[in-house]
C-alpha cells in the first residue's frame, strides 16, 4: 500500500504535464484570474476589426441602404392659395454611422385647384428634391423614433399662372414599427418652410403634412 502512496506524486506530475499539452484543460486554478480560455476569447473580441472595414463598397451600400415610399397629406400655407391634397414621396438613404443616415427625397403632388364650378380650372403640379440626414433612436426591437432635416428646391407649376421655383427647408418627426424582418411602417409629421413667389406669395410659407410610408432595409 505504501508503494501506491509513493507513486501518486509521479502520476500527478504526468497528468499535469499531459494537461499542459491540451488547451481545453486548465493547468492551474486561481480565484483572482479568469480562465485562460475565456481571457483569450476576450482578447480576440478586442482585436476583431469592425465589420464595415471588411466590406466592399457594393456590400456596404447593400447592407446599409434603405428605400422608403409613402404618401404625404399636405395642408398648404394660406398665402399659396392651394387646397389641401394628397401627394407621394420616395426616399433613398444610406446609414453612414450608427443611427445616422443621409438621404435624398423626391416628392410629387398633382391636383386640380379651386372649386369645380370655376370658369377656368387650374391644374397644379408640385415637385421637390430634398437632401438631408436622419437620426434614429430605437426604443425596442420593433419600435423606433426618428428626426430628419432636409433642404432643396421645389417646383410649382400651374396651368393658369406663371410657375416658380422655391427653396424648401423640411423637418420631420416620425415613429416606425417593424412589420417583418426588413419592412417597417412609418408615420409622422412634416413641417416645410418654403420661400416662393408662387400665386403672389412672398416671404416664407409654412406647410404642414402628415406622412405615412413603408421602409425597406436591413
Amino acid at each position: 500500500m505504501k508503494y501506491v502512496v509513493l507513486a501518486l506524486p509521479f502520476f500527478a506530475l504526468s497528468a499535469a504535464a499531459w494537461a499542459g499539452d491540451v488547451p481545453c484543460l486548465p493547468t492551474r486554478m486561481s480565484l483572482d484570474e479568469e480562465p485562460p480560455r475565456e481571457r483569450q476569447d476576450l482578447e480576440n473580441d478586442r482585436q476583431r476589426p469592425d465589420e464595415s472595414s471588411r466590406l466592399t463598397p457594393m456590400e456596404f451600400f447593400f447592407r446599409h441602404s434603405e428605400l422608403e415610399a409613402g404618401a404625404l397629406y399636405t395642408d398648404f400655407d394660406g398665402s399659396l392659395s392651394l387646397k389641401s391634397h394628397l401627394g407621394f414621396y420616395v426616399r433613398y438613404g444610406v446609414e453612414i454611422a450608427p443611427r445616422v443616415s443621409v438621404h435624398m427625397t423626391y416628392r410629387y403632388n398633382e391636383f386640380g385647384n379651386g372649386p369645380r364650378s370655376a370658369a377656368v380650372q387650374e391644374d397644379i403640379k408640385i415637385q421637390s428634391v430634398l437632401f438631408g440626414a436622419s437620426y434614429t433612436q430605437p426604443l425596442t426591437r420593433e419600435f423606433a423614433v426618428l428626426g430628419s432635416l432636409g433642404v432643396g428646391p421645389t417646383w410649382f407649376d400651374s396651368s393658369v399662372v406663371k410657375g416658380d421655383i422655391g427653396f424648401t427647408v423640411s423637418g420631420e418627426l416620425a415613429a416606425t414599427v417593424r412589420l417583418y424582418e426588413f419592412l417597417r411602417f412609418k408615420a409622422g409629421l412634416v413641417v416645410d418652410g418654403v420661400n416662393t413667389n408662387f400665386h403672389g406669395a412672398s416671404g416664407m410659407q409654412v406647410n404642414l403634412s402628415w406622412l405615412f410610408g413603408l421602409e425597406i432595409g436591413l
